[in-house]
This record gives structure tokens, sequence and C-alpha cells, in this order.
């Protein structure tokens, strides 16, 4: 017969393997090392809040394209001169927004409900109807100062992503010595499939539903995959219309125009800081970037800013992959070149794909290119164990969040490939955006040379700790003290990144305690 104890309590569950348990593998690791405090170890496994919520939007009318075979039954069907050809705006999956009045005043010719364009193509007219978009908003911790992470918008998004992207956020402010803690969230939604003013009314409506769990000083939201300065200046808008002191709202954002309160230096700074840990991973070996080489995975902000600013210190560029191809030159590619032909607005899916100076291979062989150094920044999980076997790079710097899994971080060791880890390599963007929030807390302007000059310091500073933890080297220089961190054994930087971040939050709770 069962215990008293034991009766009608349900059986343990069996742990599942998540991209939140993943994640936080090495947490656990480097507290074991450290022998972190067990209740500052509660309070950091789990996040503060979880929330998951809805936002609706109307969307506007469509037109959806027929396939060849489709069209076939509307041969006859003659074309429609569109007098305002502004009014439809054409989107990544070849799908047609009517805006405002786009068909009034056109000679239409309509035939069950579809319409031939002068581009040839029959499409069918889709009546706009109101969609729910799935939203959300993890705080993972405080401890030493208000939530920080930014908004995504994409497909693939969960609660488990989350979760884990707001941890890596704690761990970076914490790195980078900046006074937030961590946070994530965003909706599920792919933009390129969607409209401006569209994403305008789903913007809007998320800060609307979003806006009683932040604030300035509560949990500062940024930009992340799939949005940019322009949905902050959205959610800046919407959290700040009508309040008496508007101006005094303008940090609950970051990463805005610097015409309305943003950094400068602020939309190249993750890229930037990647640069900077390349560079300075370098300079310890008395060498300079000039003449090396790098592939690059993802040409977003994160990429094209990195890339860009590498290559003006001498590196060159061989490859790159997104989301929708990979191009290769074995004598360099022309990145400022590469940025005109991804911001053309010909180029609906802003893909690197098609760019004349390169040629397309396979994204299998991407991974297989020699080259100095690979730098994913696109999505996490890219850098699996296979691909870890197969890449001809003598470093890895994370521009992405999480691009390398747990079992590819040991292949990677086991071949000696170098890492500079993400919560070091692309904490220049949290870092710039503090700069801009003590600039909107000021009320001032800082130059972008004395805005870089600050990331500089910081980046390398903290990238210099990371690597005394990881040799077990404590010193004490011009520049940095890894005294108060080294372990008394040699671990591997990602550890020693998540030593660093354990350490200083684990002070914050041990000097100021509990409340009860």
């Amino acid at each position: 017969m069962a215990s008293e104890e034991n009766f009608m309590r349900a059986p343990a569950p069996t742990p599942k393997r998540t991209v939140y348990t993943e994640a936080m593998e090495i947490f656990h690791r480097a507290a074991d090392l450290i022998g972190l405090d067990k209740r500052v170890r509660l309070e950091l496994e789990e996040p503060d809040y979880e929330h998951i919520f809805y936002v609706t939007a109307k969307l506007k009318d469509r037109l959806v394209p027929l396939t060849p075979e489709q069209a076939r039954d509307f041969a006859s069907l003659s074309v429609t001169q569109v007098r305002n050809p502004d009014g439809l705006e054409r989107l990544a999956d070849g799908k047609i927004i009517l805006n405002g009045r786009a068909l009034l005043g056109s000679d239409v010719n309509i035939s069950r409900g579809h319409l031939r364009l002068p581009d040839g193509n029959v499409y069918q007219l889709v009546p706009g109807e109101s969609q729910r978009f799935k939203a959300y908003r993890v705080q993972h911790n405080q401890a030493r100062g208000p939530y920080k992470g930014g908004i995504r918008y994409h497909r693939e998004v969960s609660l488990d992503l989350f979760k884990a992207l707001a941890a890596e956020m704690t761990w970076k402010t914490a790195i980078s010595e900046v006074p937030f803690g961590g946070g994530k969230g965003g909706i599920q939604i792919d933009p390129r499939s969607y409209g401006r003013e569209e994403l305008e009314n789903i913007t809007l409506r998320f800060m609307y539903r979003l806006k009683s769990l932040i604030g300035p000083n509560i949990d500062i939201p940024a930009p992340d995959v799939g949005t940019n300065g322009d949905i902050m200046a959205l959610m800046y808008r919407q959290y700040s219309d009508g309040e008496r002191e508007r101006h005094n709202l303008r940090g609950i954002v970051t990463g805005k125009d610097v015409r309305i309160g943003g950094s400068e230096g602020r939309a190249a700074a993750t890229g930037q800081g990647v640069a900077f840990c390349i560079e300075d991973y370098y300079a310890e070996k008395g060498e300079t970037l000039k003449g090396k080489t790098f592939i690059l995975q993802g040409f977003g902000n994160v990429g094209s800013h990195g890339a860009a600013i590498l290559q003006k210190m001498g590196a060159r560029l061989l490859a790159v992959n997104d989301a929708d191809g990979t191009i290769f030159n074995g004598d360099g590619i022309d990145v400022p070149a590469l940025l005109a032909h991804v911001n053309d607005p010909k180029n609906l899916r802003r893909s690197v794909l098609g760019f004349p100076g390169a040629q397309k291979i396979e994204k299998k062989d991407f991974w297989e290119i020699q080259a100095e150094i690979c730098i994913p920044a696109a999505l996490g999980g890219e850098i699996t164990a296979d691909v870890a076997e197969r890449l001809k790079v003598k470093l890895i710097a994370e521009g992405a969040n999480g691009p390398t899994t747990p079992e590819a971080d040991r292949v990677l060791q086991k071949r000696g490939i170098d890492m500079i880890p993400d919560i070091i390599a692309n904490a220049g963007g949290v870092t710039v955006s503090y700069y801009e929030w003590i600039q909107n807390k000021r009320m001032e302007r800082w130059s972008e040379a004395e805005v870089n000059q600050r990331l500089e310091h910081a980046m390398k500073r903290n990238y210099r700790i990371i690597r005394d933890i990881s040799r077990n080297q404590a010193r004490r220089s011009d520049t940095h003290d890894s005294r108060p961190f080294a372990i008394g054994k040699e671990v591997d930087p990602r550890c020693a990144a998540m030593i660093l971040a354990l350490k200083r939050i684990e002070a914050h709770y041990l000097l100021e305690g509990f409340s009860q």
C-alpha cells in the first residue's frame, strides 16, 4: 500500500529536452563550477514572468496570384489598366496589397473575382479579414535593473524560444556591465507577408496590449529579427500618445531613429561589437584583420553591418548564406555593392540571392568553404554537430543568439576551433541601447565617435576578462581586472562568459539580500 506521504501524488514527469533546457545547460555547468548560491540558482532557473496574449488586426484586400495552370481558365480576361500603381504594394510571397483606393478610376475587368494586371498575371481578389496573432513577452530577471530585450517578428517563435532568449539577455547585460536584466518577446508572424499599414496596425495593437507590462524603468524593448527602427517608432508613439510628459517616456524603447531620440551608432552596434571582439582576438596574437577571410551566415542588421566594418578593417568576405540562398566569390564579395543589391526596392525578399558579383552555391557547400573566420548571424541552432565537423575555419564569432548547439560546441572544442560566444560577441547592441537609454534620460545627444569609443572599451574589456577566466589567468591590466572571476581551473570560452555573468548577478543577491 502506498505511504500516506505519496498517496495521490502524480508521478514525477520525465524531463523534456527543449530549446530552453538546451540553452540552460551552460548555465547549470557554470553554476556548478562556481558553487552558485542555491537560492540565487532557483531565482535564475526560470523567468520571473511569462506573458502570452493575442492581438487582432484588420487586413487589407489582397490580390493573390494564380498558377499558370489556374490562369488558363481566364485566358480571355482582358488587362485591368491601373491608374494608381502606387496603391499596389507587392509582397515577398507574390501577393499584392491594395492600399487606399488603388483601383479607383481604373478600367477594371473582373471575372468571377479575378483580374489580370499589366504584368500579364491573373490574380484573385481576396477581401481583407480580421486576423489574430499570438504574442509573447518573457521577463527573465531584474536583479541588476529593468528587463531589456528585443521584439522579434518571425513565424517560428514560441514561449520556449523567448524564455531562452530572455535568459540570454540576463547573462548578456551582466557581461556588458549595463544595469539591465533580461527580457524578450514578439509576435508569431512573417512580416514579409504583410503590408506597411498592416504591420503598423499590428504593432500598435501589440503595444496597446503590452503597455501595462513595460515602462522606461520596468522593461525596455528593442529591435530584433523582423523588426527595426520603424517598428520602435510606432511602439514609442503608441506607448506615449496622450501622456502629459511624453518626452520623458522616450526611453521606453531603444533602437529608434536618431531623429526621434535614437543613438548614433545604434543601428550598426551589434555588428560593430562582433568586429571589435574579432579585432581583439587577433590583436592578442599580434595580428590585424588585414587579409583575413570570413564567411557570413545572415545578411540582416548584424551581418550586413558586421561585414561592412570588417571589410573596412581589411578582411575579405568570401560567402554569404541567408534564408533564400547562398553566394560565393573566392576573390571577395564587395559588401557595399551587396548592400545595394539587398536594399533594392525590387528585391522584395531582401535576399543576397541574385547578386551579380558572386556565384550561387548550395547551403551545404557554404559550411565547407575554407576561411579564417565564420560568423553565424542568422537564427539559433544553425551550427549543428554535423556542420561543426565540416567547418574549415579557425574562429567562430557568434553574431546570432544561440547559433551553436551544445553538441556542436563539443565537436568544435575537440577540433580546436576557437569560439567567441554570443553573450559577448553580439553584446554591442544592448550596450549601445543602454547608451541610448542614458541619452534619453538626460536629454543628451552623443556623437557616433563617442558611442563607438565607449563601446570598444566595454567590449574589449569584458572579452579580455572572459579570455582570462577561460585560461585561469587572473590578472589586472590597464584595461581590465579578471582577478575576482577566475575559478582556479581552465574552462571553455562559453563557460567562462557564463561564469562572469553569474558572478556579477550573484553579487546583487548576496549583497542586497532577498525581500520577504
